[in-house]
């Protein structure tokens, strides 16, 4: 779908059409818009699931009733969306009443994510600091990789009950990297020698 409230379009349309708990047929149509209360589709095919032919069509009208914020997002990819498509669905998602925090989660994890790559190597300094006859080089490397591996383990522990709605969308994201970039620099600060 592109385009918001009437003007929004609709591509790669597919339709399944039951009768009780049975699929009769499937109706796809390459291209819809908004025509009055329901959508105009153009191309349009139908393929009847007993006889196993397609018929076309053409232009048909489907879906009365059928606003276009229920087609909208009814499933939103966070991970296949930029930062500000995916701000925008969840405006979208927002303005139709549906729950949106899983989503407003992977938004600011969006942002926290990457700075994973900041975080490692203060985790890891604490194998590079220190007195090098100290002889616990290896003790210090293994804390090092612990930290880098508590810090995933605790990441997606976060997201996972941020998407659960017990921690805020914020939190869920931030809390993590805030965390372990306080860690490491006390480990940073107390290992300096």
């Amino acid at each position: 779908i592109k385009g918001r409230g009437d003007a929004a379009l609709l591509y790669g349309i597919t339709q399944y059409e039951r009768q009780g708990q049975t699929l009769k047929s499937v109706l796809n149509a390459d291209t819809g818009k908004r025509d009055g209360q329901g959508w105009r589709v153009e191309n349009a095919r139908r393929f009847d699931i007993a006889a196993g032919t397609v018929t076309p069509l053409g232009s048909l009208r489907i879906a009365d009733g059928v606003r276009p914020d229920q087609f909208t997002l009814s499933s939103v990819n966070a991970d296949s969306l930029s930062f500000s498509e995916l701000k925008e669905a969840i405006d979208d998602l927002r303005l139709a009443g549906r729950p949106t925090a899983a989503l407003e989660g992977s938004l600011w994890h969006k942002l926290s994510g990457p700075l994973s790559s900041i975080l490692m190597p203060l985790l890891g300094a604490v194998a590079a600091f220190g007195i090098a006859r100290s002889g616990k080089l290896f003790v210090r490397a293994v804390i090092g990789m612990g930290l880098g591996f508590a810090y995933f383990v605790a990441d997606n522990f976060a997201i996972a009950m941020g998407n659960l709605g017990a921690y805020p969308p914020f939190l869920a994201a931030w809390a993590p990297f805030l965390l372990f970039a306080m860690i490491g620099e006390a480990v940073l600060l107390r290992t300096e020698e």
